[in-house]
């Protein structure tokens, strides 16, 4: 299997661009059908999660405003570490026919040459389009045993070579420990209406370790450039509208001249981060900040500087 890092360049619908990174996130998209597996997804969820792989379906995410096939199966696909499809039957007036979707989803999986985990209950035929792929069998007494194996078998066979053994979230945390930024406890009401402030975008918040300069932070490595351009203009249209509000905030008694003075002192030294995958997107996000003028200093990073940061450290 090629571990090498590889970029799909063309929307296979005809959208403009893709530009997601394959096995970009350690996760694992699950194709299956909603009704018919239901004890199978309960075990999957769990032993992929005991292995730190974000357990991924299409029916367990919302994309408002985006192309939904897009945005919930073929970029989770794209991104995913590896896959596991459920090509289990359908029971339609009392004969078994194949998922549509499932199939659909299999067939995604395999034109873009995914790793691939195919299980189906024993006693049921695969379709002919696929009959001669290996398929693991099993019954509900089986199928943990031989699930565990096969995914197991798959992290070994698809984990990057220049991924740390630490979960995903662990090594974010000890990168952002090691630029001296700790997440901001959201303990009283003030630190609470600024962490929602950037939540809906997918940013957390930070602090220094002195606790006197903040950080929104967001993980934007499954996302395109453009994405990560938009939420970091719509993060900062949020900012400057507070910013610019808190005049008339004070003459309406809403807030003390105190308070207005500490948002603004916050304001003048609060910074954006935002990680992606490659270096290259980090060129072309930066060329477009720079483009627009942005009044909020903003910092990218990208994967390849996280793990050259922690070298010798995790």
């Amino acid at each position: 299997m090629d571990k090498r890092i590889r970029r799909n360049e063309l929307c296979i619908i005809g959208l403009p661009r893709c530009d997601f990174v394959f096995s970009s996130t350690r996760s694992c998209f699950i194709g299956y059908g909603f009704s018919e597996s239901a004890l199978e997804m309960t075990i999957l969820k769990h032993l992929l999660s005991d292995r730190h792989i974000e357990p991924i379906e299409a029916g367990g995410s919302l994309a408002p405003a985006q192309n939904a096939f897009c945005a919930k199966i073929c970029s989770k696909v794209i991104t995913s570490q590896f896959c596991i499809v459920l090509v289990n039957n359908v029971v339609k007036q009392g004969q078994e026919v194949p998922s549509a979707n499932v199939n659909m989803e299999y067939g995604l999986m395999l034109g873009f040459n995914k790793y691939i985990i195919p299980f189906q209950r024993e006693g049921q035929e695969l379709p002919f389009n696929i009959a001669g792929l290996d398929t693991v069998k099993y019954t509900s007494q089986t199928f943990e045993q031989k699930a565990t194996e096969a995914i197991e078998t798959a992290i070994a066979a698809t984990t990057q070579e220049v991924v740390t053994p630490l979960s995903p979230d662990q090594v974010l945390e000890a990168f952002l420990l090691s630029q001296q930024l700790l997440v901001v406890p959201i303990n009283s009401e003030g630190d609470r209406n600024l962490f929602e402030l950037g939540r809906p975008l997918g940013f957390n918040m930070l602090m220094t370790f002195n606790g006197m300069q903040y950080v929104y932070f967001g993980n934007f490595t499954p996302l395109r450039p453009e994405t990560v351009i938009w939420r970091l203009r719509t993060m900062e249209a949020i900012l400057l509208a507070r910013v610019q509000s808190i005049p008339e905030r004070v003459k309406m008694g809403m807030a003390s001249e105190a308070q207005a003075a500490a948002v603004e002192s916050w304001f003048k030294t609060l910074q954006l981060w935002a990680l992606v995958t490659s270096d290259d997107q980090k060129t072309q996000i930066a060329q477009a900040l720079v483009a627009m003028n942005f009044s909020v200093p903003v910092r990218l990073f990208a994967m390849p500087e996280i793990s050259e940061a922690l070298h010798g450290i995790v």
